[in-house]
């Protein structure tokens, strides 16, 4: 399944996802695969997306139910049919966009301890956590606990909203702002 479209290329989010992806990368191919191998030990192994596993699935489906495309840009609505209604949903992503969606990071290594944001466990020293930077740097997870506050899903590709210092997959965010169509599943103008 190809995720990234040709309208999906040109989307600003995507741009800066596809940035920022880039950037934890380009760490040493070894402390790239420690970190990983660290974070994904501290799911549950039913989420875990090895290949071919039901990890696997839940993550592609989760995509399509946390970042519905129809979400992310006009190309995927249907139902927009006059410029004003447009205009009104581009001003909603980019507002989006720039105050709320953003791209939490695991830090291998915290340096200081600090209470989990959802659990409120702590957190310790050397430990690892999950930011999300749009809440700042002292704000961490468990990797097991950076779940949507709606649905409680783990929030796929540690892609989050912030709404009220909570932070919600992208589907969850939406719907705070605007009610959602039952038969088609866009946001209502």
């Amino acid at each position: 399944m190809g995720l990234l479209t040709e309208n999906m290329r040109g989307d600003p989010f995507m741009i800066r996802f596809m940035q920022k992806a880039g950037e934890f990368f380009r760490k040493t191919k070894d402390n790239w695969l420690i970190d990983v191998e660290e974070y994904m030990s501290q799911l549950p192994n039913n989420v875990v997306p090895r290949t071919n596993s039901s990890g696997e699935k839940l993550r592609e489906k989760q995509l399509l139910v946390q970042l519905p495309r129809q979400d992310l840009s006009v190309a995927y609505c249907r139902h927009l049919t006059t410029q004003t209604e447009r205009k009104v949903y581009e001003e909603f992503v980019n507002a989006r966009n720039e105050i709320a969606l953003d791209i939490g990071y695991v830090s291998s290594n915290i340096n200081k301890a600090m209470e989990c944001h959802k659990c409120s466990g702590i957190l310790e020293t050397n430990e690892m956590a999950v930011i999300a930077p749009k809440l700042g740097d002292s704000t961490g997870w468990h990797p097991a606990c950076f779940t949507c506050q709606t649905c409680e899903q783990l929030l796929v590709d540690l892609t989050y909203c912030v709404k009220d210092n909570q932070i919600y997959c992208e589907r969850h965010y939406a719907e705070l702002h605007k009610p959602r169509c039952s038969a088609c599943d866009e946001i209502m103008r």
